[in-house]
């Protein structure tokens, strides 16, 4: 697993372009901030194992992206995505485990070229890059402690048991009706 940006919109994309992206965000030194990089290793070996279709291609088509946070470059990773999963711990969040549908908004946190929102993502897709902003969602971890060094918490151990296995319902259930989806499985609380 790479962290990697296609930075010329107008390049053609690679043959083994996913029409699916997990960005996964964290920093793996401190304690539960852990959990995106966790789970992106965890899901990028789950992929490389699962066993090919007839025709020798991957069953799932899905790219998994690892960064300590998202940058506005990430918004050319977007480009010609059907769907797109944030995967971050949030310390300001009562449930363990939260699943929200994002929408592209210029507000926030002053934006800047090292680090953005995912909403400022997409809004950089659609209205700078002219790209079209995929549906996307937040699959948010509450984390209890974000100290360099620290381990990852017991809390959040359990809460990324849950959320592996909405993970892979999310994977498996790339649409509906024509419409990507989140899975039926993964509780929406907003």
């Amino acid at each position: 697993m790479t962290a990697r940006s296609l930075i010329n919109c107008e390049a053609p994309l690679p043959a083994d372009w996913a029409r699916t992206l997990v960005i996964a965000v964290g920093n793996p030194s401190r304690g539960d901030d852990a959990v995106g990089p966790l789970l992106a290793d965890r899901l990028t070996s789950w992929l490389s194992n699962e066993a090919r279709t007839p025709d020798g291609s991957a069953p799932h088509d899905v790219a998994v992206i690892c960064d300590q946070q998202l940058m506005v470059e990430h918004a050319y990773d977007l480009r010609d995505r059907d769907r797109v999963l944030f995967i971050d711990a949030a310390a300001k969040q009562g449930e363990p485990v939260q699943w929200q549908p994002i929408e592209a908004s210029a507000s926030g946190p002053t934006l800047s070229s090292h680090q953005c929102t995912p909403s400022q993502l997409l809004h950089l897709c659609a209205h700078t890059l002219q790209i079209p902003a995929p549906p996307a969602w937040l699959l948010s971890l509450h984390g209890e402690g974000f100290e360099l060094g620290a381990p990852v918490s017991a809390a959040m151990q359990a809460a990324m048991a849950q959320a592996w296995d909405e993970i892979l319902a999310w994977v498996a259930t790339p649409e509906v009706n024509g419409q990507p989806v989140r899975p039926a499985a993964a509780p929406h609380h907003a």
